[in-house]
């Protein structure tokens, strides 16, 4: 039996439930409708069902800019 870690993906506003991300993507279930989102990079839009707010998701968390990564520190 293989067991599989998920993420709850809940509504920046209201924390409504609105997806479940594991490693095999992300899957968003409403009533009789069910997407699945697979693949290596990817970006979801997602308006609460009950807020309606928009949520982005993303397969892979924000990276900083890179001219701020490479930015030398400022002296104080």
């Amino acid at each position: 039996m293989r067991t599989t870690s998920t993420t709850d993906i809940r509504c920046k506003q209201c924390s409504a439930l609105l997806a479940k991300r594991d490693r095999d993507g992300l899957s968003i279930r409403r009533g009789d409708m069910q997407t699945t989102v697979t693949g290596g990079d990817f970006t979801v839009a997602v308006t609460c069902y009950r807020c309606r707010a928009l949520n982005v998701v993303t397969s892979r968390p924000p990276q900083p800019p890179a001219a701020a990564a490479h930015a030398p520190p400022t002296a104080a």
